[in-house]
């Protein structure tokens, strides 16, 4: 009977032994196996990828080359730091930069001499009346100079909830002071629908496909953000 014993705790010994022996080698080649697969990463529920170790802090994109070109300029014009607008006077997100952030702007840096606002169109496809009320502005620029182009810029957005059809657009006109006639004539023969397309058509090799979107010496910024961000990013370009 010992002698059984004994060889029956000699068995279950082995048995136990290579049990963990085996759960050992197991886990070895599991860990082996995943970590070659994800090269050093682990994947989270979602199966995106985790990196395991720490990464390199991506690069801010090089700043772009804007062209001031023909577009209607605010500022002074030797300022060192120029900001581009791509603006759709149909998008709510645009008139929300003009009631809420471009007034701190020129208060602070336009009125100054240090930053000019040059301001391109880009009216989005599935905004109906963004196309005419961008070249409204353009003609009264034409017919009565540049500080028509900007009280027609500011009009348009102050009566953007209310309506900016043409019947519209040519009521500000006559608001505004501009020649009722002259602006009318311009409007309805589309005589800046090609400038404005052309601004548009710049805006998509920049990358800009939203509104309002913004190049501060270059560096893009979209969307309607709050003064801070544009203050951060002036300050930048300015030391």
């Amino acid at each position: 009977m010992k002698k059984n014993r004994g060889n029956k705790v000699k068995i279950e010994f082995d048995e136990i032994t290579l049990w963990k022996l085996g759960t050992i080698i197991f886990g070895i080649l599991f860990v082996l196996s995943h970590f070659s697969g994800n090269g050093g990463s682990v994947s989270d529920d979602s199966g995106a990828v985790i990196p395991s170790a720490p990464q390199a802090a991506p690069q801010a994109p090089s700043p772009v080359d804007v062209d001031i070109g023909d577009a209607y300029v605010k500022g002074n014009k030797n300022a060192k730091v120029t900001i581009f607008e791509y603006s759709d006077f149909e998008c709510p997100f645009c008139a929300r930069f003009y009631t809420q952030t471009l007034g701190q702007l020129e208060k602070e840096y336009i009125d100054t001499g240090k930053v000019k606002l040059a301001f391109k169109h880009l009216p989005l496809p599935f905004h109906a009346n963004a196309q005419k009320a961008s070249e409204a502005t353009e003609c009264a620029g034409e017919i009565e100079g540049t500080d028509a182009f900007w009280d027609m810029h500011d009009a348009i957005f102050e009566n953007q909830a209310i309506g900016i059809a043409i019947p519209d657009l040519k009521r500000m006109a006559g608001d505004i002071g501009i020649d009722q006639s002259k602006f009318d004539s311009c409007l309805d023969n589309g005589d800046f629908e090609s400038k404005v397309k052309a601004h548009a058509a710049e805006a998509a090799k920049l990358g800009a496909s939203g509104t309002p979107s913004f190049f501060i010496n270059g560096v893009k910024v979209v969307g309607a953000q709050p003064f801070s961000v544009f203050k951060t990013t002036i300050d930048a370009a300015l030391n």
